[in-house]
């Protein structure tokens, strides 16, 4: 298991690998979004010497909010042209597995209707990323995103896709953590993993990014859920605050929980 975090896309991200590295994160995950981190702002060849110089892995983040399934075609041709211009950047980098969002918030059409569009703008990202040597790996969200029976039609339709599990967003829009189910419908083609907790709610305005145990997810039993589903791999602490002592503690946190089940 590898525990890594995520770059302050507000400012340089070479600058934010060496500050990663320097506080024994094992990878960064790298997303590409405005304002020091825009795809076409990043300094390629710098931003690859802080990753060599620093030896972190690295797992490729797109912007959360790109429109591919919206229902103006221009909109979703800039999206995907985006969504393009960051495979490059990551192919560049030698980034081999990218995170993309669905886009869930789509007004006055059905979720039907918005599922079959993102199948669509998945399908010409996967055979992007093929050609790139790429794999591109699904998060799920929110509302209908975050349930199993929903998602299924979307790898079943584009088989090369591999499944993100974001723990937090499994915590919103039920009674229960989504988690069990997830990982018993997608834990063979699970690549990575994103921990942080909160309190519950109904969407995204829920997703507080909260430091490990501040919120009401029980830590133990998703460690139990990962381990039990035979996962093993990149694991981004995707807590969200500006005193960094949060983020220490909680890999802290989840690196004891971890420990303790191997060896129990």
């Amino acid at each position: 298991m590898q525990l890594g975090a995520m770059n302050n896309p507000m400012r340089d991200p070479a600058e934010e690998i060496e500050r990663i590295a320097k506080a024994r994160f094992e990878f960064v995950d790298l997303t590409l979004e405005p304002s020091a981190a825009r795809s076409d702002r990043v300094d390629v060849a710098r931003v690859a010497k802080a990753l060599r110089e620093t030896g972190l892995g690295a797992v490729g983040h797109t912007a959360f909010f790109l429109p591919i399934a919206s229902s103006f075609d221009s909109l979703r041709e800039c999206a995907f042209q985006e969504m393009l211009n960051s495979l490059l950047v990551f192919r560049d980098l030698g980034i081999a597995r990218v995170n993309i969002h669905p886009d869930w918030k789509v007004v006055l059409h059905d979720n039907d209707w918005v599922r079959g569009q993102n199948i669509e703008a998945l399908c010409r990202l996967a055979e992007a990323a093929r050609g790139l040597g790429q794999t591109i790996l699904v998060e799920n969200l929110f509302g209908a995103w975050t349930r199993a029976d929903f998602l299924r039609p979307i790898f079943a339709a584009v088989p090369e896709l591999r499944f993100h599990l974001d723990l937090g967003h499994a915590n919103l829009d039920g009674p229960v953590n989504r988690a069990e189910e997830l990982l018993h419908a997608f834990g063979r083609i699970l690549e990575h993993v994103h921990v942080s907790d909160n309190y519950g709610g109904t969407g995204g305005g829920d997703d507080l990014h909260l430091p490990i145990g501040a919120g009401r997810i029980d830590w133990p039993k998703m460690v139990g859920l990962l381990k039990r589903a035979g996962y093993d791999g990149t694991i981004t602490l995707e807590i969200f605050s500006r005193d960094q002592d949060y983020l220490y503690i909680s890999r802290e946190k989840f690196g004891r929980m971890w420990e303790e089940q191997t060896s129990s």
